[in-house]
């Protein structure tokens, strides 16, 4: 009876870690370049049920598998296209990679990312464009993270009176430097940490790599747009609800368990 109430508990915990996620992508539903998480639930451990005949012990005839329930284990981020939002802004970029092929060594449609430097010297990614200059001329996302150059350095600016030429090179009074754009065929190995931006948690022989090195350099970035969010409202308030119906259901398992207990304990085996 308490391995009933182990698994009607671990579905109410799968779906309070589910609903977290879908909370999170509803408050992210207007983030620029916001790829949204999808929870992968999965069943604990199956344990293989075998007949045991008490007149013959050597009886081994199967009779089926049991699980113990299940758990939320990761969010995966689904990285489709967000729709492209004009908005007029010279720092506002938009990156348009849907040409990329299939990744032949991965088997996944690739992604492209424009590099920037955290505070800690570490380089991230981000599909955000929502960009603006700092007051020392640095271009910086909304974290302060500073984007980076072909050459892996901070881009600097006088002015937001620049222009975007060919797939990536920003021209400012004469000068010209390339906006760091970077490729990996392995998109589950980026770990998102909010408002669009992205670490690499996998193996570091697919980090994100110079696309002007690899074979897949179908891209452009368009100024002046921003790519929306692929977080689906509609989908998203149905699958909140659907998760709810689900922790609930689980909810009243234990409940039902719990007065089962109760009945047990204070009344079988009473003496009258």
């Amino acid at each position: 009876m308490f391995r009933g109430m182990y698994t009607a508990t671990s579905g109410m915990m799968a779906s309070e870690r589910k609903q977290h996620y879908l909370t999170n992508n509803l408050s992210n539903a207007q983030t620029p370049g916001f790829k949204q998480d999808q929870a992968v639930i999965r069943s604990f451990p199956e344990y293989l049920l075998k007949e045991r005949n008490t007149d013959s012990l050597k009886s081994n005839k199967q009779v089926g598998e049991l699980s113990h329930g299940v758990y939320t284990q990761e969010g995966v981020p689904l990285f489709s296209s967000g729709t492209l939002k004009e908005t007029g802004n010279n720092t506002d970029f938009a990156l348009l990679d849907d040409s990329l092929p299939i990744d032949e060594e991965t088997g996944q449609k690739g992604i492209s990312l424009i590099g920037v430097r955290a505070d800690d010297d570490t380089i991230r990614y981000t599909r955000n464009g929502n960009f603006t200059l700092s007051d020392d001329g640095f271009l910086t996302t909304s974290e302060g993270y500073r984007v980076l150059n072909a050459n892996l350095e901070p881009i600097q600016l006088s002015s937001e009176q620049f222009t975007l030429k060919g797939s990536n090179l920003i021209e400012a009074n004469g000068n010209e430097q390339e906006l760091w754009v970077g490729y990996t065929g392995n998109p589950e190995g980026l770990t998102q940490l909010g408002n669009g931006v992205f670490e690499w948690s996998g193996d570091e022989n697919n980090a994100p790599r110079d696309i002007r090195t690899t074979e897949f350099n179908q891209f452009t970035v368009e100024q002046g747009f921003l790519e929306g969010s692929n977080v689906d409202l509609t989908t998203t308030m149905t699958d909140m609800l659907n998760t709810y119906r689900m922790y609930e259901a689980n909810q009243r398992v234990l409940q039902t368990y719990d007065q089962s207990i109760d009945k047990s304990v204070n009344d079988i085996g009473r003496v009258y």
